[in-house]
């Protein structure tokens, strides 16, 4: 594996754990939203556009940004989940760029979480209508799966539908992918898997199945077939503790029970909270990029004094079938994650950025492209 080159920005110490990409002001130019303030490129000066309330030692009100032009106006919202508040809050674009000053956007309710303990914040098309959903992540195992579907009206305005997948059935981590093989894509938690129904998938509830338990598991849970043999397997980190992970799929029971076998990827590092794939190095294969959130749990986790790290693993398999696991080391330091990590060209050069905003600080990594080991 030939090591990447990246050179560390870093933004603003702003402590907050979610970051979104997108054109805020549509010059062409990627920005990036994070906690209450959003970035302009170029320059990347911090403003503030919405009040932002702390909680905790070290919190902030916001598990999640998002962007979509939520009241069709042809301008980019930004759509915040909060970790102990039921509301889904969106902030209106006022357009009329570039002179906004620090004039704070227009906050609005999208919809109502149904939980006041929410890990993360999803926003993604649950139903293929092509619309992104909402769907929160209780860390808390008897609390219901829900999903407020998301339409627009013929005025082009937010219609909201909460739908429940499962009345009890939570806890930390989440992914999405079809894990039996019958081309519907299935919810992955902490406690095994809803299995997605044929037809309208929101008209009855999922089936359960309670097939596997992954401890304090990242977000999201990644689902990829990684040694090639048709089944999806399941990509995980422990978000407070030492540990990366996959869960290699064997062969089913006959009832449609999976069957799963434990590999170690790495545990040398702590508190594997956020997790996403991307192809950095432009070979055409998806690489892990993952690291440590810093101070996950205010520093009461395990390992939370350790080095902060970005490390991205490329994979591929031995000639014995098994998977193959290689790691670099992208920063260490002062870049850790938060709850959510962006890739995007921020600098147009033609190789993927990295954007991280954790309890360090919100950083950017820029992708310089191959740099040879000596």
């Amino acid at each position: 594996m030939d090591d990447l080159n990246f050179e560390l920005f870093e933004v603003h110490e702003n402590f907050a754990e979610a970051c979104a990409v997108g054109d805020l002001n549509k010059d062409g130019q990627l920005d990036v939203v994070s906690g209450k303030w959003y970035y302009l490129s170029p320059k990347w000066e911090p403003v503030v556009f919405r009040e932002l309330n702390s909680f905790g030692k070290d919190y902030l009100q916001d598990n999640g940004d998002h962007l979509f032009d939520i009241d069709g106006d042809g301008w980019i919202d930004i759509v915040s989940g909060q970790f102990t508040e039921r509301e889904v809050l969106w902030f209106k674009n006022p357009g009329g760029w570039p002179s906004l000053g620090e004039a704070l956007w227009e906050r609005n309710i999208l919809t109502d979480s149904g939980s006041k303990r929410n890990e993360i914040s999803f926003f993604r098309d649950m139903n293929g209508d092509g619309y992104p959903d909402y769907i929160g992540n209780s860390w808390v195992a008897d609390e219901s799966m829900r999903v407020s579907l998301f339409m627009k009206n013929a005025e082009g305005e937010a219609v909201i539908h909460s739908q429940t997948i499962y009345p009890k059935g939570n806890g930390h981590g989440q992914g999405f992918g079809d894990l039996n093989g019958d081309g519907l894509e299935d919810i992955i938690f902490m406690y095994g898997w809803y299995q997605r129904p044929s037809g309208n998938p929101f008209e009855k509830h999922w089936k359960l199945r309670k097939d596997f338990t992954l401890p304090r598991a990242s977000c999201p849970i990644i689902v990829r077939d990684l040694n090639e043999d048709g089944r999806q397997d399941l990509l995980w980190g422990d978000g407070h503790d030492y540990g990366l992970y996959w869960y290699e799929q064997l062969e089913p029971e006959k009832d449609g029970t999976t069957r799963w076998k434990h590999h170690l990827i790495d545990d040398t590092i702590s508190q594997f909270h956020a997790i996403t794939m991307g192809d950095l190095d432009r070979d055409g294969r998806e690489e892990i990029i993952t690291g440590k959130r810093y101070f996950a749990h205010s520093g009461r986790d395990k390992g939370a004094n350790d080095p902060i790290v970005l490390v991205r693993y490329v994979h591929q398999l031995s000639g014995d079938g098994s998977v193959k696991f290689d790691r670099q080391i992208i920063h260490e330091g002062k870049a850790g994650t938060g709850l959510q990590i962006c890739l995007a060209d921020l600098d147009k050069n033609g190789w993927p950025d990295l954007v991280v905003s954790g309890k360090s600080g919100l950083h950017m990594l820029f992708n310089q492209g191959n740099q040879k080991k000596p």
